[in-house]
């Protein structure tokens, strides 16, 4: 079997499976007869995802897994003695909800394919433009782009190979024309250069480069428009996310003292921690995962799947700060519910200590699993910007017709104060001093140049020279003058779209960084001093109607101030606080997640990175907020510490 038929076997036909996939296989055991209609649409949402389900396998596992989650949630709630009407009825949402999510998630990954593809598909033009640059042959350009594209639109190339090899396909024409009737609606200018590219293998050889370049264009110019057109659509859910998401759950707890004296049987913790914990932080992923899914376009392809030392670094981090926050999260929580006062400033410290701790641990997980590689990842970053100008000197360069070694000695001080210089300089050291040739010089295993360089753009770059260096220097001075431009015009388009989404990604900060600590602040604030006060004048109605029914004065009317007594009973602050917390913790989380997606797309050093900075700040203006708010007020209302 060839070396590219296995490719085209491990990287389509027998991927390796996804989760979603293995339980929607076995779930497909079972009996069910679908609805034609029903059955009808999965299929197509099936094929266009490339997913190896069917559809009765993706109903059932809509089915069954919210069946599964209730009955597993209401176990946990009958032992700990918390199983009541309303927790029945926060399950069944819980369920419904998952159940929706479930029952339509091959729609939702289609849309996220097509965000996902619609990243790609400037790359892909890109790429194959390269290809048909050096051999206008449209076959290789196929193949070119699947071995470079990673995401979904790489599965598109990879079965337009995979039918040639199968049969199914005549000819890669064919491929090419079904791949521009799926993407015909979605995306004009794709399908207009991918005719472009086409067109080009029957002109000339004279009008061949004018063709790709123009089919190059076309696609930067309507990759800029859409990126506008996307960061416009992202306005309207950005602001239901900040209103729903973030600000109306957590400024409706400030009412949370009135539904304790009028409905003192619904304000439970454990409905309220339910609530806000669990079922609000997945109906807001559910609302993020259709909006915020996936970067429009990233030029850079740091390949941290490369970086061995990084995955055991993460797991590391993630064992010894799991059992650290674990350890001292136990402790706290023993000391709170130790505890049987209504309020005190011990619970308080306690469950604020509490909030910090699990924060801290996230915090500090990001930055100690990442800071070694961080300034590592910034360095190849720059050497990405750097290639398409170094590409460049090397193609003026070669047009002397030395060998190749003797041209890259001769660049060397023009890049000195690049980071680019230290790959070219492996190269040279590699050739000069150990012997080898320019291949083995940056493909070799291990000691290769392009080893040290985790990039799919630098790694894509440096093989493709070492190819065509075969065919000779000339060839491969006016190739690279040729990936130097296409490199440059991918860069360009980044860099647009980074300044597209820049207000995007700022409101994204905001709201992470100000409004979801600084609302979690104030409504713990204010309840603390709201529980305070309210518990210290109910204990003393009690006292006084105490006294009052002794001598037999006025019971019933001072019966009427009861519900102070309420507050503070039905939800203790402390656990209303570590609900108010854990929320404020969740929402930062996600919509850093997604911050992290719209921003660095796949580098996945500075998406850790950034978690733990924002989390950082976060719970920095939360803890500023709570702790002026309570002792600001405290000292001016002079109360008994322990009530």
């Amino acid at each position: 079997m060839s070396e590219y038929r296995k490719f085209l076997e491990s990287e389509y036909a027998n991927r390796k499976l996804s989760t979603y996939e293995k339980i929607c296989k076995f779930f497909d055991r079972l009996k069910l007869k679908l609805p034609k209609n029903l059955e009808k649409r999965i299929q197509e949402e099936i094929d266009f995802c490339h997913l190896r389900v069917t559809p009765k396998g993706v109903v059932l596992t809509a089915i069954f897994i919210p069946v599964i989650v209730f009955l597993i949630l209401s176990g946990i709630f009958y032992v700990f003695g918390i199983y009541s009407l309303g927790m029945i009825l926060m399950l069944i949402l819980l369920s419904t909800i998952i159940f929706y999510y479930l029952f339509y998630y091959t729609s939702f990954l289609v849309k996220y394919f097509r965000a996902s593809a619609a990243a790609e598909m400037t790359s892909a033009i890109i790429y194959m433009a390269i290809s048909m640059d050096i051999e206008p042959n449209l076959e290789n350009a196929v193949a070119f782009a699947a071995q470079n594209l990673t995401g979904t639109l790489g599965l598109d190339f990879k079965k337009i190979l995979w039918d040639l090899q199968t049969g199914r396909l005549i000819s890669v024409v064919s491929g090419l024309d079904e791949l521009a009737e799926k993407w015909k609606k979605e995306n004009e200018e794709f399908v207009d250069a991918l005719a472009l590219l086409k067109s080009s293998i029957n002109q000339p050889s004279s009008k061949i480069s004018s063709t790709i370049n123009e089919a190059i264009n076309l696609m930067i110019e309507g990759t800029k428009a859409r990126m506008k057109q996307y960061a416009l659509t992202l306005r309207s859910p950005l602001k239901i996310l900040n209103a729903f998401g973030i600000l109306m759950p957590m400024l409706s707890l400030i009412f949370f003292p009135v539904l304790v004296i009028f409905i003192p049987e619904i304000a439970k913790a454990e409905l309220l921690a339910f609530s806000y914990t669990i079922l609000l932080p997945i109906i807001v992923y559910i609302f993020m995962r259709q909006y915020f899914y996936a970067r429009p376009y990233s030029y850079h392809r740091v390949e941290t799947e490369n970086l061995e030392q990084f995955k055991k670094s993460k797991k590391l981090f993630f064992l010894i700060f799991l059992i650290l926050g674990t350890t001292l999260s136990s402790f706290l929580m023993l000391n709170l519910l130790s505890s049987e006062t209504i309020f005190s400033f011990e619970q308080f410290l306690y469950s604020f200590l509490l909030i910090v701790v699990l924060s801290s641990s996230i915090s500090l997980y990001s930055f100690l699993s990442t800071f070694r590689y961080l300034k590592f990842n910034q360095e190849i970053l720059a050497m990405e910007d750097e290639l398409p100008v170094v590409l460049f000197q090397l193609s003026v360069s070669l047009g002397s017709g030395k060998p190749i070694e003797k041209n890259i000695e001769e660049i060397l001080p023009k890049i000195k104060t690049l980071k680019i210089k230290k790959l070219f300089e492996n190269i040279l050291s590699n050739i000069t001093v150990y012997g080898m040739s320019f291949e083995s010089a940056v493909l070799k295993e291990r000691i290769g140049a392009i080893h040290s360089c985790p990039s799919k753009l630098i790694s894509m770059s440096m093989r493709l020279m070492v190819d065509i260096s075969k065919r000779g220097m000339y060839f491969l001075a006016k190739s690279l003058k040729s990936i130097s431009k296409f490199l440059s015009d991918a860069n360009e388009v980044n860099k647009a779209t980074e300044e597209i989404l820049s207000e995007t990604i700022s409101d994204m900060q905001l709201q992470a960084w100000v409004f979801a600590p600084l609302s979690a602040g104030v409504v713990v604030g204010l309840m603390s001093i709201i529980i305070y006060i309210f518990s210290f004048f109910g204990q003393s109605f009690q006292n006084i109607e105490t006294f009052f029914t002794k001598s037999g004065l006025g019971e019933a009317g001072l019966s009427t101030f009861s519900f102070l007594l309420n507050i503070g009973k039905q939800v203790p602050f402390h656990i209303f606080q570590l609900i108010v917390g854990v929320y404020m913790i969740e929402m930062v989380v996600l919509i850093s997640m997604f911050l992290g997606e719209m921003k660095y797309g796949e580098d996945e050093i500075n998406k850790i990175f950034q978690l733990g900075k924002i989390l950082l700040l976060a719970t920095a203006i939360y803890s500023i907020v709570v702790l002026s708010l309570y002792f600001g007020i405290t000292s001016f209302i002079q109360l008994p510490s322990e009530i």
